[in-house]
């Protein structure tokens, strides 16, 4: 198990990040979420060894990695950028992965670049799609048994797209590995993950399944004749999703049947139940104005 335990960082004496707290187990997908500047990256790159904690620790099956160092190549780091692999063949890629990782698998990598018809020379003529799956054939052949990716999905078209979401779920599923993946697009990784973490100004807000969500919250579109009633929308457990005319979308906490009674006595012109998504949670999280 991957144990992230009271990590804490500043940067520029501002703390990005507040002691946090988190499990990842192998053979799992957790979804990272929260909004740009909550601490994201920073938290990446922190477990991965990029920056340094300033309290706390990341423990694999027990053993903190900064005082056992030589564990650390049990974690696999792609970041958001292609930046660092352009620059170099195929051929010195492979040289510098298995400098860095022991258990780097060559011949497996090399049979996933045939699969997906990636050349096996100079990157000048691949495409960012290429790049980024050739980056993720690389972080995946690395033998690790966690694997953080940051944003491995931006920029890309639908098909490579969801060539990469399948390869993830397949190289976790079938290597027992654990998977962090940080991502904007909640739409996508709602597909993927077995649990999510939000991280608000810092620190982690939630830790959850999507089954465990939609047993505390659930989403009901209503139309009333004169718009949604003040003293509907102004329940502590009720969050206005959206409104547009009669017709509102609110998400809500707490008892269900009861709820719907309540709205019942109100004779709404409208009252449907629509399904709940990490999207839905995400405003209900943070207020709204998911893509600022």
């Amino acid at each position: 198990m991957l144990k992230i335990h009271q990590l804490s960082k500043k940067l520029d004496e501002t703390e990005i990040l507040k002691n946090i707290s988190f499990d990842i187990e192998q053979g799992t997908i957790t979804g990272l979420i929260g909004r740009n500047g909550a601490g994201k990256t920073t938290l990446l790159r922190t477990i991965v060894g990029i920056l340094s904690p300033d309290e706390g620790a990341i423990l694999i099956d027990n053993k903190d990695i900064t005082i056992e160092p030589n564990t650390r190549n049990q974690i696999a780091y792609m970041s958001d950028t292609t930046n660092f692999i352009k620059q170099f063949t195929v051929k010195e890629l492979i040289t510098i992965y298995e400098n860095a990782y022991p258990n780097f698998d060559k011949e497996k990598f090399l049979d996933a670049l045939n699969k997906y018809k990636l050349p096996h020379g100079s990157l000048r003529k691949y495409s960012k799609g290429m790049k980024t799956l050739l980056y993720l054939l690389l972080t995946f052949s690395t033998g690790a048994n966690y694997v953080i990716l940051d944003e491995p999905t931006n920029g890309l078209d639908p098909v490579v797209k969801r060539t990469v979401l399948q390869l993830i779920i397949e190289y976790a599923s079938t290597n027992s590995v654990g998977v962090l993946i940080s991502s904007h697009h909640l739409v996508e990784l709602e597909k993927i993950i077995d649990q999510y973490l939000f991280l608000k100004e810092g620190t982690i807000d939630n830790v959850a399944t999507m089954e465990e969500s939609t047993n505390k919250h659930f989403k009901l579109q209503v139309a009333f004749e004169n718009g949604l009633p003040s003293e509907i929308a102004e329940l502590e457990h009720v969050s206005v999703f959206s409104k547009t005319g009669k017709v509102a979308i609110l998400i809500v906490s707490g008892q269900k049947e009861e709820f719907l009674q309540t709205l019942g006595k109100r004779n709404p012109l409208l009252l449907e139940e629509l399904p709940l998504t990490l999207e839905d949670l995400f405003f209900l999280k943070d207020g709204g104005e998911l893509y600022v």
